[in-house]
């Protein structure tokens, strides 16, 4: 989305003559005597860390209750999602609607016009400054599916006639293996071991195989830790309370017309810019007063996040005089990526 800047290196052939470097608003008839560059919008990159749990069935659930007298083992795979923490992240795309057209005289002296890879208006004879770095959409397996689930097998339930045998056999080497931990904890096995610690070790071994055992019933689980992306375009006619996104416990982020999800209010405090009071003429420089936006993010849960963001379409277009890039001055100007304000502004004669 933000790719490296592109930089137009404009050569001008300065003279001894005041002159102006024309802007017009960019028409369908701009030709190829000027350079083209948009100001920005700002939008909203809200990034979701969040876990994905999936619950696996076992192939002896079906008789889990009839065997064990368990109720809740799962019959069938499924997913649990849960968001772990969220963050924005405020970046600037180029606006259409704020589409402008250098004109440069032979005569004029600003030389450097800075844009970013979409037309982004950034720099005129200065440094442009960093573009945000956004986040990356991501998959990081956080448990990983058991190794021996079919490890702790006996062969006689290996060599069932039916799966209803096994699950049988499985739930008697189970009830075996409990009834021999209690004997060693209390110290009635017929074979005790000889110190404490081949005591840990049997008693360990010995829970591993119940573990093994009862996955087949029971299931296991898988965890994934997502990095999950939302692209929000805050609008003014959106009004005070936007849905965000959505998040279904079952399916993660989905479309926000799913109504699986539950949906997360992106609430916007704002006020309407006034009019600017600097005229634009073909001899100024285009460029964005931000308005400041007080957001929150929320849901049925509380509030997640929130904070002040000045953001382009929240405020005004404004104009620089032309008269700064005349022969006589040689005017740097940094604005910003994204709300294109005027980050830093200097004027050497």
């Amino acid at each position: 989305m933000h790719k490296a800047l592109t930089t137009l290196f404009v050569a001008l052939f300065a003279t001894t003559l005041m002159a102006q470097t024309h802007v017009t608003a960019r028409t369908s008839s701009s030709n190829n005597d000027g350079v083209t560059y948009f100001l920005p919008r700002t939008h909203l990159q809200i990034v979701i860390t969040a876990e994905r749990t999936t619950h696996h069935a076992g192939e002896l659930a079906p008789y889990a209750q009839q065997y064990l007298r368990v109720n809740d083992a799962p019959q069938q795979d499924y997913d649990d999602w849960k968001i772990i923490s969220m963050s924005i992240i405020p970046f600037g795309v180029a606006d259409s609607l704020h589409a402008y057209t250098i004109r440069f005289n032979q005569r004029s002296s600003a030389p450097f016009v800075k844009l970013s890879a979409d037309g982004t208006l950034l720099a005129i004879n200065g440094t442009a400054g960093e573009l945000p770095t956004l986040a990356t959409p991501s998959v990081t397996v956080t448990q990983t599916a058991p190794h021996d689930r079919a490890g702790y097998k006996t062969q006689e339930m290996l060599a069932a006639s039916n799966v209803e045998k096994m699950a049988e056999l499985a739930a008697e080497e189970i009830y075996d293996i409990r009834e021999n931990r209690g004997l060693l904890s209390k110290g009635q096995a017929d074979f005790m071991p000889s110190d404490g610690e081949q005591l840990k070790l049997m008693l360990a071994t010995l829970d591993q195989q119940e573990q093994g055992l009862l996955r087949l019933f029971m299931g296991y689980e898988t965890k994934e830790q997502h990095i999950l992306t939302v692209d929000y375009d805050p609008d003014p006619s959106h009004g005070a309370r936007d849905i965000a996104f959505r998040f279904s416990r079952f399916f993660g982020l989905v479309d926000k017309d799913d109504l699986s999800g539950e949906p997360y209010y992106m609430n916007l405090q704002f006020n309407t810019p006034p009019a600017s009071q600097t005229p634009q003429t073909s001899e100024t420089l285009r460029y964005i007063a931000p308005g400041n936006v007080t957001l929150s993010l929320t849901s049925k849960a509380g509030t997640h996040l929130s904070g002040t963001i000045p953001m382009a379409q929240f405020g005004r277009v404004e104009n620089l005089g032309g008269d700064l890039f005349n022969n006589q001055f040689r005017t740097h100007v940094t604005l910003s990526p994204i709300n294109g304000g005027i980050l830093k502004i200097e004027v050497a004669k």
